[in-house]
């Protein structure tokens, strides 16, 4: 038996592992068979397993977080003296972001400049989420906007809940923190709506996101031998993979949550028809740009910094955001792009309602919307990819070049059509896709499709249910190394 334990803990409990739903069915069943007062230890201990399962190495980062977040909060609330509170502010903030940098970046500043010695390093997994979290949670009790935690074992759940430990969202202190204290009761409907989001974020991973990703790696790492019109479309693709594998994560992550009785925050909302880089921003990545909005950009505004003007804070903001991704050249022109392209929106956007009115699109606003959409799209929201998804400058520099620079031929797609493998790898991605954005549609539209399957029949309901994980079945693509994008961040 001991053999058995050692071997399961040794098991990597990714979203897409059956051992994670293994684990998954056994702490909702203990989950709702113990006490109320006992629920929240089983949470922390069954968050804890999770993480542990990827490298044991791990608990002592997501230890150190939440021993000196937990602190740090606590002393800030009971002290009358500015000192005191401004000293404990500082302590977290130094031990947090020195870990976050030394684990995350230290390596990629000494391959870059030359300055330092590389060293192994164990860079954790979800360490940049829970660190923000935790910064968000320091800043709120240093505003006085919430009091600080005083139970250990609540905070830490706070931090370390497994359903968004490695990958988000991102959640506000004054939006989880109270849910942990509410009793939590067994609950079919939300039970099955949960399930329901774990299906469509598999469905999203393995059968759109998974299966994309050979197409586009085909291209992306032999940029040499590709041009215009398969780059573009490769670059397409990649928008959609990242989004269908984040967007996936996302799902599984609030439909597991929400078994357990807990409302996790939206991270996406249907970014891909926004009509302005703007509205873009707002949609895509929520929790992240909502945490760099009111922990940076706000602060920067009212602090000293703010003699740089608002364009400055603003491309200031976006160069954070592509750091966060990762210190590379490639990260910071995306985020620099990024911070320009708003810049241009807010200064253009009395032009472009001059330019609407005389050209009497306005009078069209379906028309209107449609052109909108598919600039932002196809103009501002794809070319950056190829920084985001390329392994490095150099690679990103021909890609681009031989976007913009080489005649675009239908000959550029030969490798498609003398492919059984990626013809039908782009037919059943495509097919995928559609079903997604018909999905994203129908919330959009504020039809909450599980609740009209519940109300007609839950025989309904469960009938759709296993008809996606029939899809999932025959049309995934599984690989025993199957990797959510964004759990390198």
């Amino acid at each position: 038996y001991s053999v058995t334990i050692k071997s399961f803990l040794k098991v990597k409990m990714s979203f897409t592992s059956p051992f994670y739903y293994i684990f998954l069915a056994i702490s909702l069943i203990i989950y709702f068979n113990i006490p109320q007062r006992w629920r929240g230890y089983l949470l922390l201990l069954s968050s804890y397993v999770f993480y542990t399962s990827f490298n044991p190495r791990y608990i002592v980062f997501i230890l150190i977080t939440t021993f000196t977040s937990f602190f740090c909060a606590r002393a800030m609330m009971l002290t009358s003296s500015a000192r005191v509170k401004n000293i404990s502010m500082s302590l977290a903030l130094i031990v947090e972001i020195l870990m976050l940098g030394f684990t995350k970046y230290w390596n990629t500043v000494a391959d870059t400049t030359g300055l330092i010695s590389p060293l192994e390093i164990l860079v954790p997994l979800g360490i940049s989420f829970y660190t923000f979290q935790s910064i968000g949670y320091l800043a709120d009790v240093y505003r006085d906007e919430i009091k600080a935690e005083l139970n250990f074992a609540r905070y830490a759940l706070f931090i370390s809940f497994f359903p968004h430990l490695l990958a988000g969202p991102i959640e506000p202190s004054q939006h989880f923190l109270p849910q942990i204290q509410k009793e939590k009761n067994f609950n079919s409907k939300t039970l099955a709506f949960g399930i329901m989001l774990i299906i469509i974020g598999l469905f999203k991973k393995l059968v759109i996101a998974d299966r994309l990703k050979p197409f586009v790696m085909f291209v992306f790492n032999a940029p040499e031998n590709h041009h215009g019109l398969s780059i573009a479309i490769a670059s397409i693709c990649a928008r959609y993979q990242i989004y269908a594998d984040f967007s996936g994560y996302t799902d599984i992550a609030l439909g597991t949550a929400m078994m357990f009785g807990y409302n996790l925050t939206a991270n996406f909302n249907r970014p891909f028809f926004s009509r302005s880089i703007s509205e873009y921003w707002q949609h895509w990545h929520m929790s992240l740009t909502n945490w760099i909005r009111n922990y940076i950009f706000y602060p920067l505004l009212t602090s000293s910094v703010s003699i740089i003007g608002f364009s400055g804070l603003t491309i200031v903001t976006f160069l954070v955001l592509g750091m966060w991704h990762g210190l590379t050249i490639n990260f910071l022109l995306y985020g620099l792009i990024q911070g320009i392209l708003i810049l241009l929106d807010a200064k253009t956007k009395y032009m472009r309602v001059i330019f609407y009115q005389k050209s009497r699109l306005i009078y069209f606003p379906r028309v209107l919307n449609t052109i909108c959409i598919l600039v932002t799209f196809f103009l501002l929201v794809v070319p950056p990819t190829i920084l985001f998804y390329a392994k490095d400058f150099s690679t990103s520099k021909i890609l681009i070049t031989n976007l913009i620079f080489s005649i675009w031929s239908v000959s550029d797609l030969n490798f498609i059509f003398h492919s059984m493998f990626f013809k039908k790898t782009l037919m059943i991605s495509f097919l995928g896709i559609i079903f997604m954005e018909t999905l994203d549609w129908i919330q959009k539209k504020k039809i909450e499709l599980d609740e009209f399957l519940w109300l007609k029949s839950h025989i309904v309901f469960y009938i759709v249910a296993f008809a996606g994980l029939m899809l999932i079945l025959l049309y995934g693509k599984f690989e025993s190394d199957s990797r959510f994008i964004y759990l390198q961040f």
